[in-house]
């Protein structure tokens, strides 16, 4: 057969030889095989050299540096670079997956990379830097980071240069706040290269040391003053330490009513008005009473002293912190505490009108809230002096002053205190972080407590007040909150009263809803032990709140995935196993993890694969140095890296056309070809976490993002049939 082909190639052209015609099939049979017939023997079992290709002097290298031979490895790098003669051809680019021959792949092909490695351990320090910087110019990569941070670090040795800076976005000075937390957000930069970066004790993930590194967190506070430390530190060792100071004031300002007068169709009142933090503006019916100026930053208590018409008035005060108490001054509650002018039961020479109370100068105490007049037919208990209360409203003005003197009379105490909360249900469902509640407490005989989960709301000299109006801000834990409110008078009967409070989580932050995921054994099966603790860090990680995806199909159950498709540990290298993957596991992504043993430390990289079509859509790494202590940490790193690969956004319908919708999110709030969102039935921000999930027959209607612009994209509605229920004003977050 060969001799017809090699006889009829000569008849048709007569000046190809039978020497060309060797030379030909010689050369296809290189092609085929890339330097020969046979498949080249791998170096790391006999330490030899075949066929002088550029896998093969790679191949040889990495054993050669493994060996810690780094000269000869040096050489074999350059060579399969083209830097020095020795390879047929030379492959200078740096990537994760490069083909040699046919269907023959290197997986992990870093010469750029790992001659700046042999560089850096021959103190070649700005060679190394070169190679390091050329290879993460080509495909980034933990390990070309790592010894990047290293050759500079010596560069950079002996040099004096500023320790880091930072430049913090918002004002350092002491300030007061009424939120749960607060953002701290700046810039850290230095000369030196911020290598370490840490916000509240919490370090950021930092692989390369950069010359100018953002940074943004929110860090929750606790009542009272909160020293928040940000420490970034340079490649020399130089740290840079600073301090932000946030008051966190949960509670609004207290009015405390020492006395009230009635005289000439009027209430004459006095008293003082406090916040433990400071006032910032006092004022009646809107008219102000008191407002901080530049030259006076805490104020923490004024007097009031003001005429208010029987009629009543409001009286407003905002602390400095934002609090906001609202009084109202109603006829109801200030005939509980009036006199008549010349009414026996005056002060006189200091003497108290009350027999209970202990002196004198002791003030009567009306912590008002946001609440109106107290609803005196739903207390628990009604005192006499409630009863005239109602009476007196019910009076002309010429009889007023005579009933105040009744009213003040002393009277044996046996009733219970009275306590109403304003708007309180038993049983109540909330989405914040706190719950607002408000009330009356009031006993004729003087209140010794009035008290929250055993917390008492009144100060030791504000006990045997007559009534008080007292105002919190419970924080909540998820879940069911269990709250009593007592009030317990100085004979020590009590009243008290229990609330139920859920936090719930806002449907649409369901994990349900979130991408579910897989994590599949790690390649090479080689890896044993390596392996699997890298798998069980990664569930780790993806568990850990607040959940980003929805972890399925753990430990065990691989074994029978595996068996049932008739797949290899080494078959997960090809992204294509997904597919046949994703016909039992319901997972839309699984995360396919591989482990190159490198010299001095190990690599785990990251391919995050589609089980519908199998594509990759994220992929990334990390290197551990020391896999011994580090590990656990590089691979936290990782699922971070691939968590912010998939941000959680929250957009707006723009404009629906038929089953495609523009939403009002592009790049730049961090939206991808890959994300997909959910719809909420809400039209404000301030809904949101009370809107729904829009359904279809059961199912979460989903956004299939399309298109990616900058500040907009659209999405195809799914299921199409779905369309309807979509409209323009509605809210969507990411799955």
């Amino acid at each position: 057969m060969s001799g017809r082909v090699t006889a009829d190639v000569s008849c048709r052209y007569p000046a190809i030889r039978r020497r060309h015609i060797s030379v030909l099939a010689y050369l296809f049979c290189l092609l085929l095989t890339g330097g020969g017939c046979r498949s080249p023997e791998p170096v790391e079992e006999t330490g030899k050299l075949y066929r002088h290709n550029w896998w093969n002097y790679y191949a040889r290298g990495t054993v050669l540096l493994k060996q810690g031979q780094n000269t000869e490895a040096q050489a074999d790098f350059q060579r399969c670079l083209g830097l020095l003669s020795g390879a047929k051809f030379g492959n200078d680019r740096d990537m994760w997956r490069a083909r040699t021959y046919g269907l023959h792949f290197v997986e992990g092909y870093f010469p750029n990379r790992e001659l700046g490695v042999c560089l850096y351990e021959r103190n070649d320090f700005t060679q190394a830097v070169h190679f390091l910087e050329r290879s993460l110019s080509q495909e980034p990569s933990g390990r070309a980071k790592h010894y990047l941070n290293l050759a500079l670090q010596k560069q950079m040795a002996g040099r004096t240069v500023p320790p880091p800076f930072l430049q913090l976005n918002r004002d350092t000075e002491i300030g007061l706040t009424c939120d749960r937390s607060c953002l701290l957000d700046g810039t850290a930069s230095g000369e030196g290269r911020i290598r370490r970066l840490s916000v509240a004790g919490r370090p950021e993930f930092i692989e390369l040391a950069a010359g100018s590194l953002p940074f943004s967190r929110h860090v929750a506070l606790k009542a009272g003053t909160n020293v928040v430390s940000i420490e970034a530190e340079d490649l020399l060792g130089q740290r840079t330490t600073r301090h932000v100071v946030r008051v966190a004031d949960w509670q609004p300002p207290s009015l405390l009513i020492r006395r009230v007068v009635a005289e000439n169709n009027a209430w004459r009142i006095e008293g003082v008005c406090r916040d433990a933090f400071g006032l910032d503006v006092v004022a009646l019916d809107a008219v102000p009473l008191f407002r901080r100026t530049g030259n006076v930053r805490h104020v923490t208590e004024i007097p009031i002293s003001l005429r208010v018409p029987l009629t009543g008035a409001t009286l407003t005060a905002t602390d400095l912190a934002g609090n906001r108490l609202q009084s109202p001054l109603n006829a109801a509650v200030l005939a509980q505490m009036a006199v008549p002018e010349n009414s026996p039961h005056r002060f006189a020479h200091g003497a108290p009108p009350f027999p209970w109370a202990a002196k004198a100068d002791r003030p009567m105490l009306c912590d008002f809230s946001t609440c109106e007049a107290p609803n005196l037919q739903n207390a628990t208990a009604v005192s006499r002096m409630e009863a005239h209360a109602r009476a007196f409203q019910r009076l002309s003005d010429t009889e007023p002053l005579r009933l105040l003197a009744v009213a003040n009379t002393p009277t044996a105490d046996r009733l219970r205190p009275s306590l109403s909360l304003r708007g309180c249900q038993p049983l109540t469902r909330v989405f914040s972080e706190d719950f607002y509640v408000d009330g009356t407490a009031a006993d004729g005989g003087g209140l010794a407590s009035v008290a929250i989960n055993g917390e008492n709301l009144l100060s030791q000299d504000d006990q045997g007040t007559l009534r008080t109006y007292f105002a919190r801000r419970l924080p909540l834990d998820p879940g069911t909150n269990c709250f009593e409110i007592a009030a317990t008078d100085r004979a020590g009967n009590r009243t008290s009263e229990s609330l139920t409070v859920v936090r719930l989580r806002p449907e649409y932050l369901d994990e349900s809803l979130r991408l579910s995921v897989g994590v599949p054994p790690l390649t090479p099966a080689e890896t044993g032990a390596v392996g699997v603790r890298v798998k069980r860090s990664m569930e780790t990680e993806l568990t850990r709140s607040p959940v980003r995806f929805r972890l399925l199909e753990r430990n065990e159950g691989w074994d029978f995935v595996l068996r049932e498709q008739g797949l290899s540990v080494s078959d997960l290298a090809d992204p294509s196993a997904a597919l046949r993957i994703g016909k039992m596991v319901p997972a839309e992504m699984l995360l396919m993890g591989k482990i190159f043993t490198e010299a001095k430390g190990l690599t785990v990289y990251l391919k995050v694969v589609e089980t519908g079509n199998g594509a990759i859509v994220f992929a990334s790494d990390v290197y551990s140095p020391d896999p011994d202590f580090g590990l656990d940490d590089a691979v936290a790193g990782l699922v971070l890296k691939v968590q912010q690969g998939f941000p959680l956004i929250t957009g707006e319908v723009l404009r629906r056309q038929g089953t495609r919708v523009t939403l009002n999110v592009g790049r730049q709030a961090g939206a991808t070809e890959n994300s997909r969102f959910v719809v909420i039935s809400a039209t404000a921000a301030e809904n949101l976490a009370e809107g729904q999930v829009c359904k279809k027959e059961g199912q979460a209607i989903e956004l299939q993002i399309e298109r990616v612009q900058q500040n907009t994209s659209s999405a195809r509605i799914l299921p199409s049939a779905a369309d309807a229920t979509v409209k323009e004003g509605y809210y969507v977050y990411t799955r």
